[in-house]
């Protein structure tokens, strides 16, 4: 994935807001928007750059819910959220067959019936904690143009110029648009060909909770 480092973003925004470097105290509220503008714009699209695919163990659960092939992903380390189930790597297996499954409670849940060991989930990775501190990693550079719009609107804001934060925002949220359109029509051109198993029972003991 193309990649900007934080330095490079926190230049662009001084020189956006005129200003030649940023006290201290402003250089935390930055960080602190830059940090939730990520959060926020990781989750609304399907970003092909951050998608992952993990194998993860199927076993028997009791607690907090009772079933016999189930997978947690709650506050996995790898893994946010679900987009699809494989019994196979999807990017390497020709014959990978898209599975059925169920989120309850944390868990990813199968068919009672099915004879799957592991399984391959494939979706996005988990958000770094931060940005802009030593070690941390550099910021996905197809969000650069929303992340630098956006925290000029929020800086606007902080500074009681509001007519122009509204305006900043207004042109940032068309920026995330057309890079969402962008996705949409790189899943239709490039859409993986998978097979699908036919549709079972979950079972009642997947929806008992304990």
């Amino acid at each position: 994935m193309r990649t900007v480092t934080y330095t490079e973003l926190k230049n662009r925004f001084t020189s956006a807001i005129g200003v030649d470097t940023l006290l201290s105290v402003e250089e935390t509220a930055f960080k602190n928007s830059l940090n939730d503008r990520v959060k926020g714009a990781w989750t609304r699209a399907q970003w092909p750059e951050l998608m992952t695919v993990v194998e993860k163990t199927v076993a028997a659960v009791t607690s907090p819910i009772v079933a016999d092939k189930a997978v947690q992903i709650d506050n996995d380390a790898n893994l946010m959220d679900v987009f699809s189930v494989f019994d196979k790597n999807p990017l390497s297996e020709r014959t990978a067959f898209k599975l059925d499954y169920n989120l309850i409670n944390g868990y990813l849940v199968l068919p009672a019936n099915s004879s799957q060991d592991s399984v391959f989930v494939m979706g996005n990775q988990v958000t770094p904690s931060s940005y802009g501190e030593s070690g941390d990693p550099d910021l996905p550079r197809f969000l650069e143009r929303y992340l630098l719009l956006a925290t000029i609107s929020d800086w606007y804001k902080s500074d009681g110029q509001l007519s122009k934060s509204v305006e900043q925002e207004a042109i940032a949220e068309e920026v995330l648009a057309l890079e969402i359109d962008r996705v949409e029509r790189l899943e239709g051109m490039n859409k993986i060909s998978v097979n699908t198993y036919p549709s079972y029972s979950f079972g009642v003991n997947i929806l008992t909770t304990v």
